[in-house]
Parts: structure tokens; sequence; C-alpha cells
């Protein structure tokens, strides 16, 4: 053994002349040196030199030819592969392996698709809270005479005049009074073709129309009488489209949808002042709070046109809340959605039988239709004071109305103007 770790060889010493005569130096007889400490070049080089001596001792040959022999093993050594350092006699160690780019990149990917794998999973996990946020109501007529089925999908969308979600100090702010009970205080029918453009229908809540089993009467009282149900009925049989979808929002919800995304810009042509409104806008554009929204889309004792131009307001600015609301910077982030998703669903009233798919195709084309993809337009009217038993009413043109409510069964281009 080695007198030191660190120094693992011996040098052959010559051994003790015998008879006068001095023999050749015997490898297998060694006697170890003293420890020197010697650098790593030093040490291979008295290892090679060790080991030529050592076939020069097993041959009893010239160390001349062990050192030829050792050339010979090196060429053999190069032809295998191996080269030399420094250009010096000793065997180069092989260079370490580099890893391939190509497992960098393959470890990018892998983080790329957990990353997305993540994203998604969120995803899935908010727009499931948001749909269980969602208040479910009973809007299907149980008749037996519905329309038959059409070109395309019709949802109905109602805003009502309930004031459940408003405290006594809001209704009196708001203006909104103190009458219980709900009644529709908008309605738009929305038709999505199978292909082409959607359509948002206003259909004015003092509409003459005829209600199952109680006569002529105003659109909102089916509503107010019968409920969801009585209100798809009675749209149905005025129009001859199916409903497939039902939506329903209060005055609260409205506020608290409006408040929820931030509000909502509107640009005015002119000042908008209505006492009983309880608004008072400049013109120009201008962000709509909750309240200051409710009051521009109920606002009609001020507005010329009446049921008419409030109707056309309804229709902008819902579009222009959807749009707002289906921004990517709030539907592709996860939390984002979620505070607005949840808001928004807690204030909603969905049809008991409108699916996820249908509610994501009514948000869809909503969003064509504020974008300008889309038609907006308000059923022909004749007479927008039609006086009648139940009050001043909106008579419609019954050959215009009948032209629309062909075209959007029969999946036709629509000609009446917004």
């Amino acid at each position: 053994m080695p007198d030191h770790p660190q120094d693992d060889w011996t040098r052959p010493m010559p051994r003790t002349p015998r008879g006068g005569r001095r023999h050749d130096p015997d490898a297998t007889e060694r006697i170890p040196l003293p420890y020197v400490d010697r650098t790593d070049r030093e040490r291979e080089d008295a290892w090679e030199h060790d080991a030529w001596q050592d076939r020069a001792d097993e041959r009893d040959d010239d160390p001349q030819q062990a050192w030829h022999g050792r050339d010979r093993h090196d060429e053999q050594d190069r032809s295998a592969g191996h080269e030399r350092r420094d250009g010096r006699d000793r065997y180069a160690a092989p260079p370490p392996r580099r890893r391939r780019p190509r497992y960098a990149l393959r470890r990018a990917a892998a983080l790329l698709a957990l990353a997305v794998v993540a994203y998604l999973v969120s995803m899935i996990v908010v727009v499931s809270l948001v749909w269980g946020s969602v208040n479910r109501i009973d809007a299907t007529p149980d008749v037996a005479d519905r329309p038959p089925a059409a070109a395309g999908e019709n949802y109905l969308l109602v805003g009502t005049d309930s004031r459940e979600q408003l405290t006594d100090e809001q209704r009196g702010e708001f203006g909104t009074g103190f009458t219980e009970g709900h009644r529709a205080d908008t309605v738009m029918l929305l038709h999505v073709p199978t292909f082409g453009t959607p359509t948002l229908v206003s259909l004015p809540r003092d509409s003459y129309v005829e209600i199952r089993d109680a006569g002529f009467d105003k659109l909102n009282a089916a509503h107010a009488n019968g409920g969801p149900e009585q209100l798809v009925d009675t749209v149905e049989r005025a129009t001859g489209l199916p409903v497939d979808g039902y939506l329903e929002i209060g005055f609260g919800g409205f506020v608290d949808v409006v408040n929820g995304v931030g509000g909502v810009e509107m640009c005015l042509d002119e000042p908008i002042a209505d006492e009983k409104a309880h608004i008072d806008l400049p013109a120009g554009c201008q962000e709509l709070a909750g309240e200051q929204a409710l009051g521009y889309v109920r606002m009609r004792y001020s507005d010329p046109r009446g049921d008419l131009g409030r109707v056309e307001r309804q229709r902008e600015f819902l579009s222009a809340l959807v749009d707002r609301m289906l921004t990517p910077s709030t539907v592709l982030v996860p939390w984002r959605l979620h505070d607005v998703g949840t808001s928004t669903g807690s204030a909603l009233s969905l049809g008991d039988d409108t699916s996820m798919l249908e509610a994501g195709r009514m948000a869809w084309a909503m969003r064509q239709v504020a974008t300008g993809e889309g038609n907006s337009v308000t059923v022909p009217v004749a007479d927008p004071n039609y006086p009648t038993e139940v009050g001043s009413t909106v008579l419609w043109d019954e050959q215009g109305a009948s032209q629309l409510f062909t075209a959007l069964r029969q999946g036709q281009a629509i000609t009446v103007e917004p």
C-alpha cells in the first residue's frame, strides 16, 4: 500500500548487485517512496513511466522497444476515438457530454402544458361557480298549442320592476316608488339564427296584444297576472315564434350588475333630465353607475317619443353592458370572471329549461349586436298612443310585424329599419 493515499504509485529501485554484477530492476520489488506533493501532470507522467518500465521488464527487452509498443497502443486508442491532450504522451479523458438543447425545450413545453391545464381547471371551476349562482324560474308554458320549431333559436329577455332587492332608502333615491310585486318593464326578443347575424327586437311593454283567457291587454299585464309562463305564452302567440330560453332581471339586480362591471359608458347627444327617473345627465360620453343607468333605461316622461324612445335606449344600453361584461380582461381572468360572474348570476333568473350552452349563445349574440354585427330593431308600430279600454297602448303595424316575424321564423334577412 502507498504511504499516502494521494500518492498511489511506487517507483522501481535498483537492486543490490549480486556477484559484482548489477541486474535489471525487478518490477516486483519496489520500495515505497515518501509522499511528495505533485501536480496531476507529474503524477500521470510517473504512472506512464512505470507502465512502460514494467512492460520492458516482462519482455526482458530494451526499454526503447516498450516505448514503441506503447506508441502502437496509442495509435490503436486514437483510432478508437481517444485523443491526446496538449501534445503530450498521455491519454485524454473523454469530454463531458453536453445536455442537448431539446431537453430544455421539452422541459419548457412540459411546464407550459402544466400551466395550461391549471388555467383550464381554474376556469372550469369558476364557470361552475358562476352557473351555480344563477337563480332558476319556471317560464315554460303548460299548453298544447305552442308554435312549432323554427329556424334558429329565440330567447326572451325581461327586465321587471321588482323592487325586492332594493332597500327603502334605495327606492326613494332611485325614484322607483314602493309598489310591491313585479311587472315586465322591458321585453326583448333575441333571435339567434343557425347561420347569419342575430336580431334583437324590442316589444314595448304597452303593446296591445291578446292574452290567453284574458282578452286584449297591455303586454306587461301578462307578466303581472300570470308570471313568466303567461308572458312567454303571450309572446309566442303574438309573434308565432317559439321561445327557447328565458332571462329575467329586476331593478336591484340591474343596479348590482352595472356596478359590478364598474359602470357602462354611454354617449349622449344632448343633456337628459328627468325628475321622476332621478337623473340629470350632461351631453357627451360618460360612465353611468348603477343608479344612473337604471334611471336612463326607465326614463320616458322627458322623451317626446315616450315608450318607443325608451325601448331604443334599453337596447342600446343592454348591448353596451353585455359588451363590457364580455371583454377579454373579464372573461379570460379567472378571479375577475368570478367576481363579475357571481354578482351577475345572483341578479339573474333563468328559465328552468335554459341550458348553459343556450345562455352562452345568448351572451355571444348580444355581444354581436353590441359590436354592430347584429340587428337591433323595434317591432313595427302603427300607433304609439292607441286608446283602448285599458288605457293608452302601442298598436303594432300588423303587416310589418308579420313580415318581421315570418323572416325570423324562416331564417331570412329582415327588412325592418332600426
